[in-house]
């Protein structure tokens, strides 16, 4: 009796487990879109540049006594504005001129 009883909770766990499946990798759903790399400017900063403003941003939240969700939302918006403050201040470099090629 024992040995039935086991095999039809495997039985069902496994029929469950076969059924969900296809419910989890639905193909219509997608997940939301994550900022570009061009237009995200803490990205496009060079990693000693990332970690100064990173740094500074949780002294900041530290000095705040933030925890949590509120600090995490304190970084992220200090972290993307003080990025655009310095890609601001860095001038961009003109494009090389292009040779003219000899007729």
């Amino acid at each position: 009796m024992r040995f039935t009883a086991r095999a039809a909770i495997a039985a069902i766990a496994m029929a469950t487990l076969s059924a969900a499946g296809p419910a989890r990798s639905q193909p219509g759903l997608t997940l939301p879109a994550r900022p570009d790399a061009a237009t995200d400017k803490f990205a496009t900063l060079d990693k000693a540049a990332r970690r100064t403003i990173s740094v500074a941003c949780s002294k900041e939240a530290d000095e705040q006594g933030l925890k949590g969700k509120a600090r995490g939302k304190f970084r992220s918006a200090c972290k993307r504005d003080k990025a655009a403050a310095a890609a601001a201040a860095t001038p961009v470099p003109a494009p090389a001129p292009t040779p003219e090629k000899p007729k």
